[in-house]
């Protein structure tokens, strides 16, 4: 079990490599970037996952964090600007190509229900 978390952990840390390499967004610059290591690693316990599946997860725990900064945002100062773009965000378009290239897809689907939901509240509450 101990080399199947850190694999998992691995895995983890490629995603967050990749987000900075493709976006130069540092993972840990989010505050709930532990809340969301803790969740994938929780997720994908011992489940065996692909890379693609992996980086998939990991951006959309990034901009599920990245919205709910925005909703506390908006909601401790009411004029805060939400910026329009929020459906097309690279970060969320990103973890839909690596959704699609993910061979393992009805795993990635299973675990990330929750966070799909979240994040379609989260954008209607910021939209």
């Amino acid at each position: 079990m101990m080399n199947q978390m850190t694999e998992a952990q691995a895995q983890w840390d490629k995603a967050c490599q990749a987000l900075n390499e493709e976006f130069q967004l540092n993972a840990n610059d989010l505050p709930t970037i532990e809340t969301a290591k803790a969740l994938f690693l929780q997720w994908v316990g011992r489940r065996e996952i692909t890379q693609e599946a992996a980086n998939a997860l990991m951006y959309s725990l990034y901009f599920a964090g990245y919205l709910s900064m925005l909703e506390a945002f908006k909601q401790e100062s009411p004029e805060f600007e939400v910026p329009e773009y929020l459906h097309t965000h690279p970060v969320l378009e990103a973890s839909n190509r690596w959704a699609q290239q993910a061979l393992d897809s009805h795993v990635l689907l299973q675990l990330a229900q929750p966070i799909i939901r979240d994040t379609q509240a989260l954008l209607d509450r910021l939209n």
